[in-house]
């Protein structure tokens, strides 16, 4: 009765920290003192080249420009959400002013104002800060002072304004010449000011649709401001109606009005609802409040706090040796798996296809393919060390894919041609990475087995509980299995694409050589386990070190090598932590295999290093 009692009362505490999580976001800043930011949030914009709701244009723009998903306004002490500091930001802007034509010109900030010498833009690299000439512990760099500043090359010494280094290092990239690392993060930097600076001119924000095709560039707030309307371009008065409640909100905004600012919104709303009814493309407002919705609720940062708590409470468990932590475990991994499909379904309903389509969303699936292949192995083999494993393995994919925005960008962006059969889109690419989450276990597990060979030691003087080595091998060996018939089931289907998409089988493109690379060493992996080539601690060093090869067939073709026909897939950065994290990998696996040598052999027919046939 007692432990019935305590499972009801854990139950309904995580019940109500879920809850809580879910909702963490609805009480937003800046609402309290009467502006209705909640009502623009929802409000369709054109850009990117797809529609979104103005809270995901906000927060990609937030994040391209202070790498934060809020901004905390220096001189008030306020924390502004990304909608408001959006808005802000465009209202106190100069929308109506003619920009220059000469492209020079662009970057020019002629009057700059309070925010232009506000530090917004984050500067992620060091020596790019010393670059710049910023002060020791400083981060961000005012706009204005960018647009002016004078930069230090530390390769050739010399010295020349940010925008001309900026212009070189486009030419370069445009004649195809490889850049460094910090030449690419000065291209990022020039990137953010110049959003910032369409942002507070109003060219960035396009709001009012017009009548047309799917491809019909909807007008922005720059235009919509400047242009003098007439009778025979606005026969029907709304685009002045448009312009006049959108001058409304500006006045009332920088008057602190917030009474005129919520009525003028509210027209300017229905306005633009009424242009959008001509539009055959127009978006659906229960996607747009969908979208909104998953940027409130971040399913994914839920997730893996929860996969994160099953991990220590699945340790807890093996270090008390206490059932009560081991089905809570249990209880919190169900509702972390359970969160993360709720996320994949939400942003399959918004894109319309497989959430699979870029480095962001294949890491948060393999976190999905590892929760699901975790809990089977650990329900048919309960010992806990499969559950702890894979939340490992869940918790560390799910947090890098929430806090590496600029390797993992998050961004709902449009298919590239080749990514537009949702079919083999689908059975290909999921088949692929849910071979990668077999193959992520698989290494978890391998490198837990190893941990009994370093650190453990038994009377008999051989490695510590032989049986919890052997059941953790035999999951090893089974979920290897399970990973090279879905990697090569998705290397066929993939050829079978690319003959569908690109008219040949097989080219020998980088991706396609890596991909065979690693399927045939973990074939050659499982037939000397096979043959007792390699026996216990064989078999977990193997998954350990082939999993490297899985990295860099995922990663390093596309963010290192950066060539072939799977290009829709290429990004940048993060190159100096894969490197770190494979020399500590190769350090761990040559400590344990020098450990296993020294293992005293007190049974003649016991070998640590190859062993019995399974």
């Amino acid at each position: 009765m007692r432990m019935t009692f305590t499972l009801l009362y854990i139950n309904r505490l995580l019940c109500v920290t879920l809850i809580g999580l879910l909702f963490q976001g609805v009480v937003w800043a800046g609402d309290s003192i009467g502006f209705d930011w909640a009502a623009w949030r929802g409000l369709p914009v054109q850009e990117g080249g797809r529609y979104k709701p103005l809270d995901t244009l906000a927060r990609e723009t937030v994040r391209t420009l202070c790498d934060r998903a809020s901004f905390v306004d220096r001189r008030t002490g306020r924390k502004l959400t990304a909608t408001e500091f959006y808005l802000t930001l465009l209202l106190t802007g100069k929308a109506e002013s003619r920009p220059k034509s000469p492209a020079e010109d662009f970057f020019r900030i002629p009057k700059p104002d309070e925010w232009d010498k506000t530090p917004l833009l984050y500067v992620d690299s060091r020596p790019l800060r010393r670059s710049l000439g910023l002060p020791a512990g400083a981060k961000s760099i005012t706009p204005w002072a960018l647009s002016r500043t004078v930069f230090h090359d530390p390769a050739s010494g010399r010295k020349i304004p940010f925008l001309d280094e900026v212009r070189e290092l486009i030419a370069r990239q445009q004649l195809r010449q490889p850049l460094t690392p910090e030449e690419q993060e000065v291209l990022r930097l020039a990137d953010a000011l110049g959003t910032y600076l369409e942002l507070r001119r109003g060219q960035q924000l396009r709001l009012v649709p017009l009548p047309g095709g799917a491809l019909r560039q909807w007008m922005s707030v720059s235009r919509l401001l400047r242009t003098e309307f007439t009778d025979a371009d606005d026969p029907s008065g709304r685009l002045r109606k448009a312009q006049t409640e959108f001058r409304r909100i500006q006045a009332a905004f920088q008057s602190q009005n917030a009474t005129d600012f919520n009525s003028a919104s509210a027209a300017l709303f229905g306005v633009l609802e009424e242009l959008g009814g001509q539009v055959k493309d127009y978006p659906s407002a229960t996607v747009i409040a969908l979208e909104v919705d998953y940027n409130r609720l971040t399913p994914f940062r839920i997730a893996w706090i929860l996969t994160g708590g099953a991990f220590v409470l699945s340790l807890a468990a093996g270090v008390s040796g206490r059932r009560l932590f081991y089905y809570a475990a249990w209880i919190v991994f169900c509702a972390a798996l359970a969160v993360m499909l709720a996320g994949f379904a939400m942003r399959a309903a918004i894109t319309g296809w497989a959430p699979v389509t870029n480095m962001y969303e294949t890491v948060i699936y393999l976190a999905l393919g590892t929760a699901v292949f975790g809990l089977i192995f650990e329900y048919y083999s309960p010992r806990r060390y499969v559950l702890t494993a894979a939340a490992a393995v869940s918790t560390f994919a799910l947090i890098l894919a929430d806090h590496s925005p600029v390797v993992l960008d998050a961004s709902i962006r449009p298919l590239m041609p080749v990514l537009k059969n949702n079919y083999w889109l689908t059975i290909h690419v999921m088949s692929i990475m849910l071979g990668y989450a077999a193959f992520a276990l698989a290494w978890a597990l391998g490198n837990v087995t190893m941990d009994r060979f370093l650190f453990y030691r038994s009377k008999r003087g051989f490695y510590h509980d032989p049986e919890a080595v052997a059941a953790l091998n035999r999951i090893t060996h089974r979920t290897l299995q399970i990973g090279v018939f879905l990697l090569t089931l998705g290397t066929i289907l993939g050829a079978v694409w690319a003959e569908y998409a690109w008219g040949r089988f097989w080219g020998w493109d980088p991706k396609e050589v890596w991909a065979l690379i690693t399927l045939l060493l973990y074939l050659a992996l499982l037939h000397a386990r096979r043959i007792g080539w390699v026996g216990s601690f064989g078999l977990a060093a193997g998954s350990a070190f082939c999993f490297l090869l899985i990295v860099w067939a995922w990663y390093g073709v596309n963010f290192v090598m950066g060539t072939g026909l799977h290009s829709y897939g290429f990004g940048g950065g993060g190159q100096q932590y894969v490197y770190a994290a494979f020399a500590v990998q190769l350090f761990y696996l040559a400590a344990a295999i020098f450990r296993a040598r020294l293992q005293p052999r007190t049974r003649p027919d016991y070998n640590p290093l190859q062993g019995e046939k399974p």
